[in-house]
């Protein structure tokens, strides 16, 4: 397994992420920061930035939790670790989105445009017009709902393209790098395939460390996962993947939550 730094404010919040517990003590936190190598004094002022930031919420003295808005992304990554079943069978239409109209000034509108339109796995075929296969498992409206809620604006024209010409056709592949997304479902799955195998003869420090650093990779791909139909990507080999991570994910909660109640015990 590569070597994988990882810093206070990012331990946090994969703690909140690969946690049986809704909520979290300072307590449980720092105990983990031992296994890093952190800081006390490090994890209370990554903690504080966090509050400050509104991504995490006090519920008690000592005691946090995920914010509401923090929730909302954090639901979007563990609906992808549940499995894939956000797609549907593709009929070879597109999904299209123009943003022709809607000006590139305002810096934070289009960086908000920008990540929505790539969670969503479009790709600009154009300047102003993002396409993807037509093969998410929602409705038109309800797609459209979701963009909005993700960060597109209102604004924006949303329609579901039947055909392109041939050559369009052609190139509309390499709008993804499919090839490494494909070497990422067989180099990830084997890793932990391998990590499934040893953990038991692992330190329950260890195990749980390795669990949550593997997590933190493997997630943030199926983050990212463009969810693209046969023939643009393997699919087994992508579901495979989406098993493995759900595995992972699993065991990781058990260790974790056996690793707290150990430290808590003494």
């Amino acid at each position: 397994m590569k070597n994988t730094k990882i810093n206070a404010r990012h331990l946090i919040i994969d703690l909140f992420l690969s946690s049986a517990y809704p909520q979290l003590t300072i307590k449980q936190i720092l105990i983990a920061a031992k296994l890093f190598n952190m800081s006390d004094n490090g994890i209370r002022v990554a903690t504080t930035r966090l509050l400050n930031e509104g991504m995490i919420e006090s519920v008690e003295r000592g005691i946090y939790q995920l914010s509401p808005s923090t929730k909302e992304w954090a639901k979007v990554i563990l609906n992808r670790k549940n499995g894939i079943k956000q797609t549907k069978e593709w009929q070879h239409q597109y999904l299209a989105v123009f943003t022709g109209t809607l000006g590139r000034i305002d810096r934070t509108a289009l960086k908000k445009r920008e990540r929505a339109l790539s969670q969503f796995g479009f790709r600009e075929l154009e300047t102003g017009i993002y396409i993807r296969p037509d093969n998410l498992a929602y409705s038109f409206e309800k797609t459209c709902e979701e963009l909005v809620l993700a960060g597109l604006e209102n604004e924006a024209k949303i329609s579901i393209i039947q055909k392109f010409d041939s050559k369009t056709v052609l190139l509309i592949p390499s709008l993804w790098d499919t090839q490494q997304l494909e070497k990422n479902y067989e180099m990830y799955s084997q890793d932990i395939q391998e990590w499934l195998l040893n953990y038991k003869n692992l330190s329950l420090n260890e195990a749980a460390t390795q669990a949550l650093l593997l997590g933190r990779e493997t997630i943030t791909l199926l983050m990212n996962d463009p969810l693209l139909p046969s023939p643009f990507v393997n699919e087994y080999a992508r579901n495979q993947f989406a098993q493995n991570v759900q595995q992972l994910d699993s065991i990781g909660q058990k260790l974790w939550q056996k690793l707290y109640e150990n430290e808590l015990a003494h």
